[in-house]
């Protein structure tokens, strides 16, 4: 018997690692490395080109909308695109189809393939959660796009309690037709387990803080984690990367570095190096769903502080690979906590190990995708 052919179904490039976080991007490759079964690409993705990516910047300088949500050209964008799809289902028949973070296209899409549909969350719990101000008949549009999405799919992935939570009590998803499958860490080589393995506590005691969001990652909580634990007598210092607080916000101990491409083989290395010589990952974000900078603080077997939001409490154990304190929780709480690890070298020691572990075992895309292929041999059989 063959192996079974899965579509990839997107209509975002997901051979672009900087699409959507990367997930598509390391899915897919994790994926392929799968020998049980064949990986066909759909709707004709590519590595970005020089002109793609000059003519993204252009858009982007220029606020080029893009067509608004239910809109003739919207419609006929998703509509080319599954045209386009179904021709190629034509010439290579597929088993099923995969179709990750993907339900606009899905509510364009009509097939008698069982489908198997994938997301970080629903569109209820991101409408609530993040600030972005959708005009009313663009939540009616998403909202029933996401409801028709679940409903199409024989099988439903999400990536926390939270999201799967969501699409059972919002859109009335079928409990027995889902399964969570934590994320993995978007790392092109990650660090031996020895490297991980060989932090140590040292002064001073390096707080690491990586997110394009300044406000919604819990930029402002970090900096007054830096101040707490000065003034508690922690020699501590804090490095920022991907932002740039406001202006006020300066101490002697902050370091800033507003930008570093993981594209780019010396910046990749230069982040590398910082996550393998901090001693805390400190993330206190406001809305978050399965964020991938905290799989890869695991994999560099750095401990995390985060906060206990949307799809986190699946990905961090507390007293595991870190610790999760409420929404409210305020910078001096933060310094308490460290201050309290760091005051004890075996407590430290052994996070470092279960965070390094917990990666091993669960928040790596390997794993992910040896989850998923069972459900696909279940599905094919």
């Amino acid at each position: 018997m063959r192996e079974p052919r899965v579509g990839f179904f997107c209509f975002i490039n997901y051979k672009d690692r900087r699409v959507f976080s990367g997930i598509p991007y390391y899915m897919r490759k994790a994926l392929l490395a799968r020998r049980e079964m064949l990986i066909v690409d759909l709707g004709n993705p590519s590595p970005p080109s020089f002109w793609e990516k000059v003519q993204k910047r252009i858009r982007k300088l220029t606020h080029t909308e893009k067509p608004k949500i239910g809109s003739p050209r919207y419609q006929a964008k998703y509509k080319k695109f599954v045209e386009q799809v179904q021709q190629q289902l034509r010439k290579t028949p597929c088993d099923i189809i995969f179709a990750p973070a993907a339900s606009e296209e899905l509510s364009f899409f009509s097939t008698d393939l069982p489908i198997i549909y994938l997301s970080d969350t629903t569109f209820k719990l991101f409408n609530q959660d993040y600030e972005v101000n959708f005009e009313p008949q663009e939540i009616e549009w998403r909202d029933r796009q996401e409801a028709t999405s679940i409903s199409k799919a024989s099988q439903l992935i999400y990536s926390s309690e939270w999201a799967a939570n969501s699409a059972i009590e919002d859109y009335q998803a079928d409990p027995a037709k889902i399964k969570i499958i934590p994320f993995g860490a978007n790392l092109e080589d990650p660090p031996s387990a020895s490297d991980a393995l060989s932090r140590k506590l040292a002064s001073p005691c390096r707080l690491l803080f990586v997110g394009k969001d300044w406000y919604r990652k819990g930029g402002e909580i970090a900096f007054q984690t830096l101040s707490h634990l000065c003034q508690m007598g922690v020699d501590a210092e804090l490095v920022v990367v991907g932002t740039t607080p406001p202006e006020e916000m300066t101490h002697d101990k902050l370091q800033v570095i507003p930008y570093l491409n993981k594209n780019e083989p010396q910046q990749r290395q230069q982040l590398e190096q910082l996550f393998l010589t901090s001693h805390f990952f400190i993330f206190p974000t406001r809305a978050d769903c399965s964020p991938i900078v905290v799989c890869e603080a695991g994999a560099y077997g750095l401990p995390i502080l985060t906060t206990d939001v949307g799809g986190i409490p699946t990905i961090i154990e507390n007293g595991k690979n870190g610790y999760m304190l409420s929404l409210s929780a305020s910078g001096e709480e933060y310094a308490k906590l460290i201050a309290e690890i760091v005051s004890d070298s075996t407590r430290y020691n052994q996070l470092v190990h279960s965070s390094r572990q917990e990666y091993d075992n669960r928040l790596n895309w390997e794993r992910w995708a040896e989850s998923f292929s069972e459900i696909v041999m279940n599905m094919a059989h």
